[in-house]
């Protein structure tokens, strides 16, 4: 073996060793950083409104922290508690909703017209008459609460864990908003292209990552929290759980919070209150669901967005890789990967363009060689 390639495999081992280690001691911090980095990008047009009527980088930062804590983390932290009370007494309001009769009274819908018909109609295919609903009603009730209060329990064991983790995202915020600027410039010069390049694939990616955030997460909150209003309105328990379904039901393409608000009126008009369980339905289709076809145009105001399907599998694969993290990086994984394509797409084009416009003037330019000889 050469010296020179001994040399350099041990460099290469070197490199690939310290970005390891160097991986292992951020691991502890990459949720905060995540976290941190989502809220700085989502506020950074505010930030950038701030920095013309504020000099001081410390200064802006700290405000634009010091805003993010109260009007998102102190809320979302006050939020979580109040989740992981009702997640707690989700199990006794089902019981006490199963002993009350409520459910023996939706049950009857058997002896109902409708459920006549449907049963005459899809005899041939399936006997309804077979179907169990209240203990279908009671297995889902009962599998919902034991993994929700499994989740809140272990919530609960980490408590120090997660205000750790707060700590964390509110320091890594204060610096990303002050030096995020020059961070940016350094990760965007290490980009193998030209300047204009460069520049051209930042802001396309910029623009995805903005039409996903704003797109999605910032409607999907909105949707989420006028729904639990909707269930404080109606007097119905647990509004902060099922406002947060709703909120995640919202940023799911194709499925919706109507998948909340609908059997939920339906159960009302079932079981005994059919104005309030009208007006359930009615609100949320107006209040809800259409909410997102107003705000989604004004907030992302013609950026870039996923396709459908992609922006589905995206949520559900991060969610299963990254837990609650995953229902916000996983679009952001696949918009930086959209980006890339595109950028890779637009420059073999261009190449492509280039040769085209340029063979004519090669084939001329040896014509005339031939002809001078």
């Amino acid at each position: 073996m050469k010296k020179e390639h001994f040399f350099a495999g041990l460099f290469i081992a070197v490199v690939v060793l310290s970005f390891y280690l160097f991986y292992r001691i951020l691991a502890p911090f990459l949720v905060p950083m995540c976290w941190s980095a989502i809220f700085v990008i989502v506020f950074y047009p505010m930030y950038q409104w701030l920095e013309k009527r504020v000099k001081s980088g410390n200064l802006r930062s700290l405000i634009m922290t010091t805003l993010i804590v109260i009007l998102i983390i102190a809320p979302a932290a006050y939020l979580g508690i109040a989740l992981v009370q009702e997640t707690i007494g989700m199990f006794d309001h089902f019981k006490d909703w199963v002993d009350s009769g409520k459910l023996d009274q939706l049950i009857d819908i058997k002896n109902s017209p409708i459920y006549e018909y449907a049963q005459s109609r899809l005899s041939s295919y399936v006997d309804l008459s077979q179907l169990d609903l209240k203990i279908i009603i009671e297995n889902s009730l009962k599998s919902v609460s034991k993994i929700a209060l499994s989740q809140t329990t272990n919530i609960l064991a980490n408590t120090g864990r997660i205000l750790f983790q707060f700590g964390m995202m509110i320091f890594f915020m204060f610096f990303l908003f002050r030096d995020g600027d020059k961070l940016f410039d350094q990760i965007k010069a290490l980009i193998p292209m030209s300047g204009d390049q460069a520049d051209t694939t930042v802001n396309h990616l910029k623009t995805v990552i903005e039409g996903t955030m704003y797109g999605g997460i910032v409607v999907s909150l909105i949707q989420g929290f006028l729904g639990g209003i909707l269930w404080v309105i109606m007097g119905l328990p647990s509004p902060v759980f099922w406002g947060a379904f709703m909120a995640f039901l919202a940023f799911i393409p194709i499925v919706g919070p109507f998948l909340i608000y609908l059997p939920a009126g339906l159960i009302l008009i079932a079981t005994g209150s059919p104005i309030k369980g009208t007006l359930l339905i009615a609100i949320g289709t107006v209040a809800v669901s259409q909410i997102d076809n107003i705000l989604r145009p004004l907030l992302v105001s013609g950026k870039t967005g996923m396709h459908t399907m992609l922006l589905f599998v995206s949520i559900m694969g991060g969610v299963s890789m990254f837990g609650l993290l995953g229902v916000v990086l996983g679009p952001v994984i696949a918009a930086v990967f959209v980006a890339m394509f595109d950028v890779f797409r637009l420059k073999l084009t261009e190449e492509e363009t280039l040769a085209v416009e340029t063979g004519p003037a090669v084939e001329g330019i040896e014509a005339t060689d031939e002809e001078s000889e």
